[in-house]
């Protein structure tokens, strides 16, 4: 089980992805080789399948994302797929954020995920992915 963060050129007056307009078309962040340059530079370490899916280990957390877009073609969004128990991932999260100049929503709250939010959002993804781990190993 996961902790989606989407990273996107979010418009910065929307206060919650509720005041997005359902039409909006978000800017580019850079294209795929400039995507993929940056993940290598901030996520040391970060191994590419031919298909465009990245994987790093981190201390105590691990991330993957997808990068498929051509070299040249321009990435709208970054998804990361975040597993582990470390308060580090949304921290990782959080300056691959501030490094495309964009903003990220965790789906852990549905909200934009910040410096002031960002402990407080992981530990309520952790509380729900430990009860749905405790109900379902009862169930066995």
């Amino acid at each position: 089980m996961s902790w989606d963060v989407f990273i996107m050129r979010l418009p910065p007056e929307a206060e919650s992805i509720d005041q997005i307009a359902d039409d909006w078309n978000p800017p580019g962040l850079g294209t795929g080789r400039e995507i993929r340059a940056l993940l290598t530079d901030l996520l040391p370490g970060i191994e590419y399948t031919a298909s465009g899916w990245g994987d790093y280990e981190g201390p105590g957390f691990s991330i993957s994302t997808r990068v498929n877009e051509a070299d040249d073609e321009p990435v709208r969004g970054v998804s990361l797929f975040i597993h582990g128990d470390s308060d580090a991932a949304a921290h990782a999260a959080l300056a691959l954020a501030d490094a495309l100049d964009a903003r990220a929503f965790e789906t852990g709250s549905g909200d934009f995920l910040t410096t002031e939010s960002a402990h407080s959002a992981f530990d309520t993804w952790r509380a729900f992915r430990d009860r749905v781990l405790a109900q379902h190993n009862d169930r066995r």
